[in-house]
This record gives structure tokens, sequence and C-alpha cells, in this order.
């Protein structure tokens, strides 16, 4: 029995001290790459991952944060299978509890080996693939670069006009509460204010607005405005700033409340067209003219498209090709369901894939027209999709592929450690 003993402590010994840690590693410039080196293990590392793995009660759902992406694995440490790009949602299905250390440009970085799940995963890999959990996070990675949306102004069927208005509320909420934190702070409205549809606020109002929204007096306002590819510039100090009832009326049956309205700038007359604009408020413009570019489609053949699809039902599909100096982009569709596109986008140069994403029809969101250069009803069909180099200091970007009933659209920039940018557009229900 005492001997039986020592060989069970024996064994916890030999799996607890059976591993060296990690510690090599390198980073380029602007990026979180992990270079990697196998680790030594005193046990084949199969017996260890069969003892250590652990199956959630219920499933968690996480962000890639590496700006160069993030490699899975065929197993905890394993084979690199490919790279998931930064922000990519993963679903966590496994725990091995196999911890690791990386060193990423110098700062260490301790996590875990987990198993994943994605819709980025083609049909011949593993439904489970393998990541290091420390450049994973509940949030995703950020623009550095705010960007709104202005409603133009214009006149309803009963005469009664609309103003053109740039809707603030998404940052003088989320502002407002990381100035307080979980402090319940007192509405800017008396109770007179909050039984008005719309309210402009008046001198403190508007003080307290802007403190809390991180907007200065003498920020201006840069409206980029898409299909002209001008700029209009506005001064905030000469902008009043109103609060609007949301579409969707008041949270309450009885009486409103501060969260009920809309706040932003009063644009007046300023904005008369519908077509699409991007703001942004701040010191200087974002926002460089003559370098976007509508994209018009060409239809070409199937195996043109870069990415060779293995259909099992046999799905009819239309590919589409459009070309700038520095990209040639492909859009590849089922011919009568239109429920998804699949957008590559390859570098002339280098021939490698500079973005490959898919585009779907759903509860929140629907596919926008495809302009095709020999449609009929070509004419028919809104431009929505643009290319170019619209950011300052910024590579070429992408969007317009999908309208959203919820949420807000982002923008796509074509450059692996950039992240999208999300225009907040305060699209409540």
């Amino acid at each position: 029995m005492k001997i039986h003993l020592q060989l069970i402590f024996l064994s916890i010994l030999l799996l607890t001290f059976g591993c060296k840690e990690k510690t090599s590693g390198q980073q380029t410039t602007g990026t979180e790459e992990q270079v990697e080196q196998k680790k030594s293990f005193e046990q084949p590392k199969d017996s260890i991952e069969k003892k250590e793995k652990v199956q959630p009660t219920h499933y968690e759902h996480k962000y890639v944060i590496a700006k160069s992406g993030l490699n899975y694995r065929d197993s905890p440490d394993g084979k690199v299978l490919g790279k998931f790009p930064l922000n990519t949602s993963l679903r966590l299905v496994e725990y091995t509890k196999i911890t690791d250390t990386i060193n990423d440009a110098g700062k260490l970085i301790v996590g875990k080996w987990v198993g994943v799940q994605s819709q980025m995963l083609s049909s011949k890999e593993k439904d489970t693939v393998y990541v290091f959990n420390g450049f994973l996070s509940n949030s995703f990675v950020q623009s550095d670069i705010k960007l709104y949306y202005a409603s133009s102004f214009y006149k309803e069927k009963d005469g009664k006009t609309r103003t053109a208005f740039l809707n603030l509320s998404e940052t003088y909420f989320e502002d407002a509460y990381n100035q307080i934190g979980n402090k319940n702070r007192n509405s800017i409205f008396t109770e007179s204010d909050l039984e008005k549809d719309t309210i402009k606020l008046n001198k403190s109002q508007r003080k307290k607005f802007l403190k809390y929204s991180n907007i200065s007096e003498s920020d201006k306002v840069f409206v980029y405005l898409i299909s002209s590819d001008k700029i209009q510039t506005y001064n905030v100090n000469d902008l009043p700033v109103i609060a609007c009832m949301n579409p969707y009326g008041p949270s309450s049956d009885y009486r409103n409340d501060e969260f009920d309205y809309m706040f932003g700038f009063d644009l007046g007359k300023n904005i008369s067209n519908r077509d699409e604009n991007l703001v942004y408020v701040g010191k200087e413009n974002p926002f460089q003219t003559g370098k976007i570019k509508p994209i018009v489609w060409t239809t070409i053949e199937n195996n043109q498209f870069p990415i060779a699809k293995d259909l099992k039902n046999k799905i009819d599909l239309s590919t589409y090709f459009f070309a700038t100096e520095k990209y040639d982009y492909y859009l590849q569709k089922p011919t009568e369901n239109i429920s998804s596109y699949h957008l590559v986008i390859v570098d002339k140069i280098s021939k490698s894939e500079i973005l490959n994403t898919n585009y779907y029809d759903g509860e929140s969101t629907y596919l926008t027209g495809l302009k095709i250069a020999e449609s009929e009803n070509e004419e028919d069909i809104q431009q929505s999709q643009w290319t170019g180099e619209i950011i300052k200091n910024k590579a070429s970007v992408v969007f317009g592929f999908v309208g959203h009933s919820f949420g807000c659209p982002s923008i796509t920039i074509l450059e692996e450690t950039e992240p999208e940018i999300q225009i907040l557009c305060d699209n409540r229900h």
C-alpha cells in the first residue's frame, strides 16, 4: 500500500513539472506577431491533453486582438493550420488547461491553449482548432477613428421639414458613462424639457453635452460626401446642439427619459442631398478627395475566382471582377439565391490575398445591389459599394456591401493590422 501511494505521488510530480515555459518571440513594427518555438515535454503531449481537456458548460465568444492575426493549430501547440485575422469572432468549445508564456516584443503574455470554432474554417479543416488565449478578448479592437453619418435636410409630404442632423448619441452616452463610472448621473434636462419632441440645449446644457462627448468648441465637423467626393466643413461653435425623440418613441408609457432622445448637431439645410456621407468631429480633417472609386462589376467565368470551391450540391454561381491600380477584386454569389457575397481582394504585385470575407443576408443585415457594367438595369441600382484611399495615411478601404436593419455598418481597411472602422449611427430599436 505504501509503495502504491509513492507511485501515485511520483506520477503527480511528473505531470506538474513535465513541461518548460516558452519565452521566445518577436514583433514586426505595428503588429503583435508571435514567433513561437516548440515546447519540450517530459511526457508525450497527447497523454497530457487527454487528462486536461475540459468541455465548457456554456459556450463563450472571444475576439482575436493580435494585430497581425492569431495562428490556429491542429492541437495545443501543434501544427499551424492557418491564421485568424484581427477581430475574428471565435467560439470557445474546449479548455485544455495547458499553460504557455509567449514573449511578445519584450512583454510576457501568459495564457492557455483553448479549442475554438469559427465560420472562417473551411469544410476541409477540423471542426475544432486550437489557439493561445493570451491574444483573445471579450471585446474587439476598435479603430482610433470615430466616424458618423449625418441625415440630410428634407421636406415631408405634409410640408413639415426635417433638419440635417449629426447624431452623436453613441459617443455622448458612452463617454458620459465612462467619465462618471457606475454612478447615476442627473439628466441635463428639466421636467418641462422632457415634455418636448425636440429640445434645443441651452448654454449650460450644451457645455455638459460637449464635455461628456469629449468635443471642444474649437473643433470642426468634417462631412465627406461620398458620391460627389467633396468635403464640407463646419465650426462646432457655430452649430446648435439639439436632442430629438428617437423614431421608436419613449421607453416609458408615462414619461420621457433622457435616453429616449438622440443628441447631436443641428446642421440646418447644409446637407440637402440623400447621398451617403461620412462625418468626423475633431481638429484635423482625416478625409482626402480624388481617391475614391465606385465598384462597377464585370462578369467573368467561375473558374477565374481565385479560390476553388468543392460544391457538393452543385450550386450555380455568378462571378464578377473589378480592378484598381493596386488590387484585383473578385466577388462570387449564388445565381438564383443571393443570400451571400464572397469577396476576395488580391494584391496585383505580390499576388497575396488582402481580404477574404463573406457578407450575408440575415435578420439584421441585407445585401446591397451590385452595379454590373453590362446589365440592362444598371441605372436602376443605386451605387453602394466603394473603394479607395479616402482616409489620410491609411491603406485603401472597401465598404457598402451590406445594409443594416439593426446595428451599424463598418468600413474595412485593406491592411491586416488595421481594425474595421465602425460607423456610429445610433441605429436603436
